[in-house]
């Protein structure tokens, strides 16, 4: 229900841009299923993200290096990102331009700094995480 959901929301948002967000149906399923499963990846019986931040940064990494869309991965991701911290009650407070560079930034790393990338990543997400303000 989830990938349904943040494709709509991407496709709602961001589908005003001159490279449309294809439909829903046009993914790659292995590639979204494995996407999805990362932060609940674990090694010897030990959670490889074991917190929300750590979750949360491999799930927005790995949907925008994954390519599991033929196009609008960066926005679908951004919006899995924030349903994902909704979900869990949390929010990024920052501008938009600034969650827009990040996902560019992270899309034009060499998967050979994963470690680094994602280690910056995880700071980022703390130090712009906050409560999910009610409606």
């Amino acid at each position: 229900m989830m990938r349904e959901m943040c494709h709509a929301l991407a496709v709602a948002l961001f589908d005003k841009y001159e490279e449309p967000i294809p439909p829903f149906e046009e993914h790659d399923p292995r590639k979204l299923e494995s996407i999805l499963g990362n932060p609940q990846q674990t090694y010897g019986g030990q959670e490889l993200y074991p917190m929300l931040i750590s979750k949360a940064a491999i799930l927005y990494y790995s949907m925008i290096k994954g390519h599991a869309f033929a196009n609008g991965n960066k926005r679908i991701s951004t919006t899995s990102l924030l349903v994902f911290l909704a979900m869990n009650k949390k929010w990024i407070s920052c501008p938009q331009d600034e969650v827009v560079q990040k996902a560019v930034t992270i899309a034009e790393s060499s998967a050979t700094v994963k470690d680094a990338v994602l280690h910056e990543l995880n700071i980022w997400i703390e130090t712009r995480l906050i409560d999910q303000p009610r409606a």
